[in-house]
């Protein structure tokens, strides 16, 4: 018998302690993967444009620090928006900001980016969950290129870890490095779903995924069609990163699903 479909976006936002552990889940999997690297491997492009691998580590590396340390993370953000607007806005301030993080320490050696990174993602998880509930419900201004009505919450508890899983799919296709599990997999994946879902404007689907992460969900109401597809495939085609995605079973909701986007 087929599992019944979850509505998406009926699932519960994660909490600040449950967001923690998979914070937590996803760095130790994400060092993991960095002390396998070779010394080549930390050049080896990726599929974000101009972005190396040691790009993505410095920049996760930087996500942590400023998650560690929450009066650096609002002043990283302001000088990226100050930068963002000098530059004629762009593209969103936020790339602005990774840009910053990436700058900082590109002049480090890999080992260096390494240790930064093993430093504060020890520390970043807690933090993170200990800012007050007040903070969190400070709105996100709209340039900041997440999904409209989004707050500090959010980007705390759902951004920031889905961002450490998705840059891990990347080192891992670039590299052919190992993906280890982690636990914070399945939440990141319900997470993007239901930010699909509340986006989603076409007739109801049910989307089966399968493979790494697999559940069964519903888009919009009264699903009209089912079909099947990849769960890390269907994630990077969301991102942006690629659309070399399959979709099995009915087809009358792959238009949509393929110009379907949701902020990592």
């Amino acid at each position: 018998m087929t599992a019944s479909a979850t509505q998406a976006r009926s699932v519960p936002l994660p909490t600040p302690t449950s967001a923690a552990a998979a914070t937590a889940a996803e760095y130790a999997a994400l060092l993991t993967m960095g002390r396998s690297l070779a010394p080549a491997d930390w050049n080896a492009p990726t599929e974000c444009t101009g972005w190396r691998v040691r790009d993505m580590l410095a920049h996760c590396a930087g996500a942590a620090e400023q998650g560690a340390k929450f009066a650096l993370f609002g002043a990283r953000f302001s000088q990226a928006v100050l930068r963002w607007v000098r530059a004629g806005r762009p593209g969103d301030s936020v790339d602005f900001w990774c840009a910053q993080q990436i700058a900082q320490r590109e002049s480090w050696s890999n080992d260096a980016v390494q240790a930064d990174l093993e430093r504060w993602s020890r520390s970043a998880p807690a933090a993170r969950q200990a800012i007050p509930a007040l903070l969190r419900r400070m709105p996100i201004p709209p340039f900041a290129g997440l999904r409209p009505g989004a707050d500090l919450g959010y980007l705390l508890d759902s951004i920031s870890v889905r961002d450490i899983w998705l840059h891990r799919i990347d080192i891992a296709r670039a590299t052919g490095a190992a993906l280890p599990g982690s636990s914070g997999e399945a939440e990141v994946v319900t997470q993007v779903m239901r930010d699909l879902d509340l986006s989603w404007t076409e007739p109801g689907v049910d989307v089966e995924l399968t493979g790494r992460v697999p559940g069964r969900w519903r888009l919009g109401d009264d699903a009209q069609s089912s079909l099947s597809v990849d769960a890390v495939a269907f994630m990077r085609l969301l991102s942006g990163r690629s659309d070399e995605c399959l979709f099995v079973g009915d087809q009358a909701a792959v238009p949509a699903l393929r110009s379907a986007r949701v902020v990592f």
